[in-house]
């Protein structure tokens, strides 16, 4: 079992809590994550039971959760390449 949902994509308030850049790097994964597989959700015929609100409503928390689970484990390897292209930034807009 994942556990309790402790954070919502909507929560901007939440943003206020991340306190450097490995964190937010995490937290972009995870919402890249959410968004492909929302994405590709729709690409799946719709069936019997998955036009209802609460069908919705459940897949856009499943979403979540794998996301998170995803970005934990960063099998995508995003994680490496962000911190590159923000250390690259940095040194640009500093220079």
């Amino acid at each position: 079992m994942i556990g309790k949902i402790d954070k919502t994509y909507w929560d901007i308030a939440n943003i206020k809590q991340i306190k450097n850049e490995s964190e937010a790097i995490k937290e972009f994964e995870a919402y890249f994550v959410r968004i492909f597989l929302k994405e590709a959700r729709k690409s799946i015929p719709k069936g019997l039971f998955n036009t209802s609100f609460s069908a919705n409503f459940y897949y856009d928390m499943l979403d979540m959760e794998l996301a998170e689970v995803i970005s934990q484990k960063d099998p995508l390897h995003l994680e490496k390449f962000l911190q590159e292209a923000l250390s690259k930034y940095q040194k640009i807009s500093k220079g």
